[in-house]
């Protein structure tokens, strides 16, 4: 006799495993497009290394006020709202993965890096948005909070795509067997 597939709840469909991360690197590409179109290359958003005090002046200084409007105004507005959806899909995988039997820890190694990567980009938002709204006078303090948790999406971010990877392995997994 043929075992039935575990029946699973269907609050959290199989599907959003493939088209929730599909939907974050869409969103992720059509921001960075967005920006491009705008003139402003996020130059702060994507340091791995982090920034200081004379690079967010050299950079604002570049850009000039009409970017700088641009930037403040359409660019880190579509950023947040990028990082709401991937942290709200990573909260969803980690509430997907714990109905499918797997142990919280699991799950939130699977949806956490989207989840804490998302909540660290809107922080990180917000910094430079003060920055922005604070230039020409950059402190120091300003930019060390927005530098660190530039590097912590950074990370969190690259974690989720291999958490998010590991989420479908294991909610197809049963499927397969």
């Amino acid at each position: 006799m043929i075992e039935p597939v575990p029946l699973y709840s269907t609050t959290i469909p199989l599907a959003f495993f493939v088209w929730g991360p599909v939907l974050v690197m869409l969103l992720f590409w059509l921001t960075g497009l967005w920006a491009s179109r705008q003139g402003v290359a996020r130059m702060l958003e994507s340091d791995w290394n982090g920034f200081n005090a004379a690079d967010v002046d050299k950079l604002f200084a570049a850009y000039g006020d009409e970017r700088r409007a641009k930037y403040r105004s359409k660019v880190l507005p579509a950023d947040m709202a990028f990082a709401l959806v991937y942290a709200i899909v990573g909260a969803l995988i980690i509430a997907g993965v714990s109905m499918r039997g797997y142990t919280l820890w699991i799950a939130l190694l699977c949806g956490g890096g989207w989840l804490l990567g998302g909540l660290c980009d809107l922080v990180e938002n917000f910094a430079i948005a003060r920055l922005l709204d604070k230039y020409p006078k950059v402190e120091a303090g300003d930019v060390a909070t927005a530098s660190r948790f530039t590097q912590f999406k950074l990370v969190l971010f690259a974690l989720g795509i291999v958490g998010a990877l590991a989420a479908v392995y294991l909610v197809f997994r049963p499927l397969a067997a």
